[in-house]
């Protein structure tokens, strides 16, 4: 069913002052992305000098619903009028029965999100920063929801690509033991985690491709010592599929063409590889594609 929503009546709502602000965001020219989410649209706003804003606008069951973690009392705050503003323009497509579901937190996090509630914002932002500068992934994080972290280049991934050569490369030359090649193996994954945190590409798909034939090379000594390795390969093993998975959802590349790459990495594989678990790719592959990889063992 068409959803209609009317802005002079929801501008009427949300008052002069929520109106004046949003006006000046959509001018600055936010939000800048508006996707869909639950049935309804999803945004960050981010204004200069200010924290950045996650907002969500629908038509529930029970009318129009706005939900933004800027401080404001008000549900109608000047985030969700400029964004629900911006979605009309653009003709969002909105559902009359749209549900956000509530995300799913753990426990320790939700406590600790509590705490963190009471620390001045200069202090928790000095924390974060201490952290993430000794932390890649972190950093990339972090950077990531400020909007300041931009596509993957293919001068960066071939530097990436580079690296994790050399990581797996030095892990097993001279005087190496099996610690070497644990130790190798969750570098690289730090590799391409941190790779992950940036805006997903298809050019980012092959730098985890390497990296899963770098610990495919380096891996079988590990595996040939399963009685003191028995879960290091596969948690390894696994991050690094769970990572192009999780590229392959967003970025869905031609199921065809990953087919075939997904083939020639297990192939190439001494004893097996971290990519051999073809249904983890049923949602971008399709169950025929699926079938025929796995046949190919």
């Amino acid at each position: 069913m068409a959803v209609h929503i009317d802005i002079d009546a929801l501008r009427g709502e949300a008052g002069a002052m929520a109106c004046d602000a949003a006006d000046k965001l959509l001018a600055a020219g936010q939000p800048a992305v508006i996707v869909s989410a639950g049935g309804g649209a999803s945004c960050v706003i981010r204004e200069a000098g200010q924290p950045s804003y996650e907002v969500w606008v629908g038509v529930m069951a029970d009318g129009f619903t706005a939900q933004c973690d800027c401080p404001a009392r008000e549900e109608l705050c000047a985030h969700a009028v400029a964004l629900t503003v911006a979605a009309v323009e653009d003709d969002f497509n909105w559902s009359s029965a749209a549900a956000l579901a509530a995300p799913e937190v753990d426990p320790r996090v939700a406590e600790l999100a509590e705490v963190a509630r009471d620390v001045p914002a200069g202090r928790l932002a000095l924390l974060v920063a201490e952290w993430a500068a000794t932390d890649r992934v972190l950093e990339n994080r972090l950077l990531a929801q400020a909007g300041q972290l931009v596509p993957l280049t293919a001068a960066e991934a071939d530097e990436i690509g580079r690296t994790i050569d050399t990581i797996a490369h030095e892990a097993t030359i001279g005087e190496w033991d099996l610690h070497d090649i644990e130790k190798a193996g969750r570098a690289i994954v730090e590799e391409v985690r941190a790779l992950a945190e940036r805006p997903a590409t298809q050019e980012a798909l092959p730098v985890v491709e390497r990296a899963a034939r770098a610990w495919d090379r380096i891996v079988p000594p590990l595996l040939d010592a399963w009685e003191t390795y028995e879960e290091e390969p596969g948690e390894i093993g696994g991050a690094l599929r769970a990572v192009h998975v999780n590229l392959c959802e967003q970025v869905q590349p031609d199921p065809d063409e990953l087919a075939q790459r997904l083939a020639d990495v297990i192939g190439a594989a001494e004893v097996g590889s971290c990519l051999d678990e073809p249904w983890d790719y049923l949602g971008v592959l399709g169950r025929d594609r699926v079938k025929a990889l796995r046949n190919r063992r």
